[in-house]
């Protein structure tokens, strides 16, 4: 039973990759990417944009879920700033420097002064995802998560600042606010596991966004949260376990470090050489943005302190 749950869990997470690189691949605007503003992949990229990152927070959710912490909170924390800050500082910090210094790859609006402060391209998800575990700390410390109807109480009150609109880039506060309302969610499904569990506050949650809409413009943020709670709940909800998905799940966290390197240069690459066929650059990039990493991640494992700075193992 354990295997099949990790099987899941992994396949989710190869799912949330693959969604992801291609994101990149494509660009997040017409500006960005493979610079298209028209056509099959540029509506199939922004039509998951709600699903993108939710899903990776659901999942974080999910996997705290099984084991949330009870004490020690001090090492819970340290773990996580090796985890998440140090590959922050050495990959997030590398790609920068590149994206700035090498024509093609769309870096011009990074600001050195204040890198990290300011956060880098996609690593805002590290600073974000490291928020709302130390939030979750706090809130688990205070008992907020042992009664299933204070957790709900507390999801609605994310949710409600996350639709009016939080503002503060700086240390990636907007992340935090958007990505902890999904963290939540899929804490909550396996904290509290009952199917019924999971339909009432699914019902809650959308009832309630529903009923604020009516009467403020939320400007795509209650679609987000609509969207993004289905599609997560209903993805958990199928079991998915396919081989390949639960394979590059098992390297999403190096995945999501360097798929950009992989992405931009096969891109920048395959332009110089005159090469503009859309369907064939989306294709290649996707492979090497998801091989390109799991590669580099084998590699850099066999030494120790690579593998701990770099990989945050």
């Amino acid at each position: 039973m354990i295997d099949n749950r990790k099987m899941q869990i992994d396949t989710l997470r190869g799912i949330a990759c693959i969604l992801l690189v291609s994101y990149h691949v494509i660009g997040s605007t017409p500006m960005q990417g493979m610079k298209i503003s028209t056509g099959l992949l540029r509506e199939i990229n922004d039509l998951f944009v709600y699903i993108r990152m939710p899903l990776f927070a659901f999942i974080s959710g999910v996997l705290y879920g099984f084991r949330p912490i009870r004490s020690d909170y001090f090492v819970f924390i340290k773990k996580k700033t090796s985890r998440l800050l140090y590959p922050l500082l050495t990959v997030g910090t590398l790609f920068a420097l590149l994206q700035y210094y090498i024509p093609g790859t769309n870096g011009g609006d990074i600001d050195l002064k204040f890198i990290h402060i300011i956060p880098v391209g996609h690593y805002w998800f590290l600073e974000a995802i490291f928020l709302v575990f130390c939030f979750v700390v706090l809130l688990e410390y205070y008992k907020a998560f042992d009664n299933f109807f204070i957790s709900c109480f507390l999801i609605l009150i994310c949710i409600s600042i996350y639709l009016y609109g939080v503002e503060v880039n700086y240390f990636s506060l907007s992340g935090f606010v958007y990505l902890l309302p999904f963290f939540l969610y899929g804490m909550m499904t396996t904290r509290y596991q009952s199917f019924s569990h999971k339909l009432y506050l699914l019902l809650l949650v959308v009832s309630f966004v529903f009923i604020f809409k009516i009467f403020i413009d939320f400007d795509g943020r209650a679609e987000t949260i609509i969207v993004g709670f289905m599609s997560c709940i209903f993805l958990f909800l199928l079991k998915l376990r396919v081989r390949i998905l639960a394979y590059i799940g098992l390297y999403s966290f190096s995945i999501y470090l360097f798929h950009v390197f992989f992405t931009a240069s096969s891109r920048i690459i395959l332009n110089k050489i005159g090469f503009f066929d859309m369907e064939i650059i989306f294709l290649i990039g996707l492979v090497l943005g998801v091989l390109g990493p799991i590669v580099t991640d084998k590699i850099f494992s066999s030494n120790t302190h690579v593998k701990y700075f770099v990989l945050g193992k």
